[in-house]
């Protein structure tokens, strides 16, 4: 083999790597959903006897923040609010207000209209106008748009020191803000590295996808994290709700980051999922933790890989709420706790 063709290719192997590296971006600063979080759990106790109010008090916020991700998340929470009244004209203004600032909304999913009521604004004149320059600005967004991750350090963190790694997922659709606000837990402050991760097929400006590259783009993420911090690759925990849960298993159970547990948040059955798949992956030492809801569409399915575990005696726990569906409980950052606990048994 000659000089020139070896240097040839390792010139294109570099660039491949640099190429893959710039996929997922590791993102210091983002909008604090903070605001939102406190406004929502101010108005839901509100909606069942005072509708009007309730959107009243989301109707101020939307005018007075400067908070984009606040924005976002009133109008989805207005679009539904305003089916009532049919004041579908008033959520489409607030949606023209952002567009025209740059900020893209929630339009459609797939190329399907969603949420269900912005069907409503078919009804107006103005809306396709509207529509196609938000398409334009999620167009150019996808273009640019990586894989990016948010890295929670632990109180008193100390760079010298090894710490435990419990990476979270969205599910079909989600973000950053998202995952902060219902995986918040003190014992996770306090005893890990978290890493908040959200995928690089950009919905809307609070909203995205992992798409085809997801798998790629969270080994590309683990990776960085393992070459930035001192991580006790032993203790490396996989967690998600619903298609993040998914994307957990398929990570584990596919050996493409090698993991001490599981904690799946109501979470979607693998398509390639079954007793000889997990069995073929050799998996050993791997705990899993499910939180589940009685009504959740999913049930079944989960009860169903909670049996190929016992089977293959992978340790497994099944928490399944009885008034509960495809959601969160009240208590989860308990449960976060004690599922914790029960990965680190020996």
């Amino acid at each position: 083999m000659s000089a020139k063709f070896m240097i040839l290719v390792l010139c294109i192997l570099t660039i491949s790597v640099k190429l893959c590296s710039q996929e997922v971006l590791e993102v210091n600063q983002i909008e604090s959903g903070t605001e939102f979080w406190e406004l929502y759990d101010e108005v839901v106790p509100i909606i069942e006897t005072d509708t009007n109010a309730a959107i009243k008090l989301y109707e101020d916020a939307f005018h007075n923040t400067k908070n984009n991700f606040t924005k976002s998340s009133i109008i989805h929470q207005l679009g539904t609010l305003y089916s009532t009244p049919k004041q579908f004209d008033k959520c489409l203004s607030m949606c023209e207000e952002l567009v025209k600032s740059g900020v893209s909304v929630f339009f459609t999913l797939r190329d399907k209209t969603y949420p269900s009521f912005t069907k409503e604004f078919e009804n107006i004149d103005r809306y396709p106008s509207i529509l196609e320059q938000n398409n334009e600005l999620v167009k150019k967004m996808n273009e640019i748009t990586k894989a990016e991750y948010y890295i929670q350090k632990p109180n008193n963190f100390n760079e010298n020191k090894k710490y435990p790694l419990f990476m979270i997922f969205h599910g079909g659709i989600g973000s950053i803000q998202n995952l902060q606000h219902y995986w918040r837990s003190a014992f996770l402050n306090e005893n890990y590295i978290v890493v908040y991760v959200q995928g690089g097929n950009f919905i809307c400006s609070i909203k995205r996808r992992f798409g085809p590259e997801g798998k790629t783009d969270i080994k590309e993420i683990f990776k960085k994290i393992r070459e930035d911090y001192l991580i006790d690759t032993s203790k490396v925990i996989l967690a998600g709700q619903s298609a993040g849960g998914m994307l957990s298993i398929d990570l584990a159970i596919n050996n493409h980051i090698s993991a001490q547990g599981l904690v799946l948040a109501f979470p979607v059955k693998p398509r390639e999922f079954g007793a000889d798949e997990i069995y073929s992956s050799g998996l050993k030492g791997l705990r899993i933790s499910m939180i589940c809801g009685e009504n959740d569409w999913a049930l079944e399915r989960q009860k169903e890989m909670s049996v190929i575990f016992d089977k293959l005696d992978v340790p497994n726990r099944i928490v399944i709420y009885p008034d509960n569906g495809h959601e969160f409980p009240d208590d989860f950052s308990s449960q976060i706790v004690k599922s914790v606990n029960f990965i680190d048994q020996k």
